[in-house]
């Protein structure tokens, strides 16, 4: 149930900014390339510095980086101003970080001007550009005049929250085997079953004509609320006593609720290593100091814990949070980078996990199957390995 990033063409054109700045992150942190980046943060200034006299000045500042070969600039969604540079570009932009220090009050400086390196601090500037993009949505939410679907408003979620608790959710489950699976076909063997819901159904049967994504504050209270469901649900000494290996994605903070701790306090010591704890990257990005306090927890309590990522490349940004994980689950395209090719060595060298630690889901088409064993994974969920007979 992670969020899927627009598409270029989806997007409006102030956009555009942040998608390229995403674009150049990402294959800097594949390549494990240095970069500098420079950042005017005009969002974290107040108000009346945003505007006027002082924020042309600030922009006139920043200007000769624009017409420097060494550096590539970005505008984002709201005004931020992004600067990539080379490492023999760092004079460059230490003084133009010196000049918009000299500009600003001292705590201003401090929130709104930022040097940073890729690909060590890559998690702070995709922070940035997410901020960016959500403007844009919200923006979009506001300008929209006759929308096809109407947010949600806090009484409606309210009402959808409290038919969580009592709805039957097994209607919305994709249940789903992770096998090993050989080139060839050989030796299949089913290891655990993938759970997970389907927000867009629990939406339109809670919420129906409502549009979750107008307000993403409302999506994630909804998104904690299924967890909660599917962890009352799995507490039940019948799922319990019958419990096989069984991966289901939750959020982190999910893992300091009433459910959670209640599901630890009844399930036996023998049993906590059958329940595999799907964590998505955004998530674990969005807060990085909840997520190490949830992964010590869970780990001392002997579950194991699996990195959800949309591209390999995205779980290239995690990689310095991704001690303590015990798989890692992408999710198939054909975005992906050619199995065979220098970029994919490198991801399976930064990555350093092996065949059995490596999940490959939406395996629906031969080609994504042929992209797995070409990139040396043998983990695979799909609807081609649904049809799949475990090897007896």
């Amino acid at each position: 149930m992670s969020s899927v990033a627009p598409t270029a063409a989806a997007l409006p054109v102030e956009a555009l900014g942040a998608v390229a700045l995403s674009n150049a992150i990402r294959d800097a942190v594949a390549l494990g390339e240095e970069r500098l980046v420079l950042m005017l943060r005009f969002s974290a200034l107040p108000r009346a510095r945003r505007f006027g006299t002082r924020a042309e000045l600030l922009r006139e500042a920043w200007e000769p980086l624009n017409s420097t070969a060494r550096i590539r600039g970005f505008k984002l969604p709201g005004g931020d101003l992004v600067a990539i540079g080379l490492p023999n570009a760092s004079d460059a932009l230490e003084h133009q970080k010196k000049i918009l220090f000299s500009m600003l009050e001292p705590d201003e400086a401090e929130k709104a001007v930022h040097m940073l390196r890729l690909p060590q601090q890559a998690a702070a500037v995709m922070a940035a550009v997410e901020d960016s993009l959500g403007m844009v949505a919200a923006m979009q939410a506001m300008t929209l005049e006759e929308p096809e679907e109407r947010a949600v408003d806090t009484a409606a979620l309210a009402s959808a929250e409290r038919g969580l608790m009592t709805a039957d959710l097994s209607i919305f489950f994709r249940r789903k085997k992770v096998c090993w699976l050989e080139p060839g076909g050989q030796n299949t063997k089913m290891l655990w079953e993938d759970r997970r819901t389907e927000l867009a159904e629990i939406c339109e049967r809670l919420l129906p004509g409502s549009d979750i994504s107008l307000t993403p504050a409302f999506a994630h209270r909804l998104l904690k609320s299924i967890d909660r469901r599917q962890l009352s649900d799995i507490a039940r000494p019948e799922e319990l006593r019958d419990m096989r290996e069984l991966a289901l994605p939750l959020r982190v903070e999910s893992l300091f609720s009433t459910e959670f701790l209640r599901l630890d306090a009844i399930m036996p010591q023998s049993q906590r290593h059958k329940l595999i704890i799907g964590l998505d990257a955004e998530d674990v990005l969005a807060d990085p100091e909840l997520f190490l306090l949830a992964r010590n927890f869970v780990q001392a309590r002997g579950y194991r814990l699996m990195l959800e990522a949309a591209s390999p490349f995205a779980a290239t940004v995690v990689s310095g949070q991704r001690a303590g994980f015990n798989f890692l689950r992408l999710k198939w395209s054909e975005d992906f980078p050619a199995a065979e090719g220098v970029a994919t060595a490198e991801l399976r060298k930064k990555l350093s996990l092996n065949a059995e630690q490596v999940v490959l889901a939406g395996a629906d088409r031969p080609a994504a199957i042929a992209w797995g064993w070409e990139a040396g994974i043998r983990l695979f969920q799909g609807r081609l390995i649904e049809s799949q007979r475990p090897a007896s």
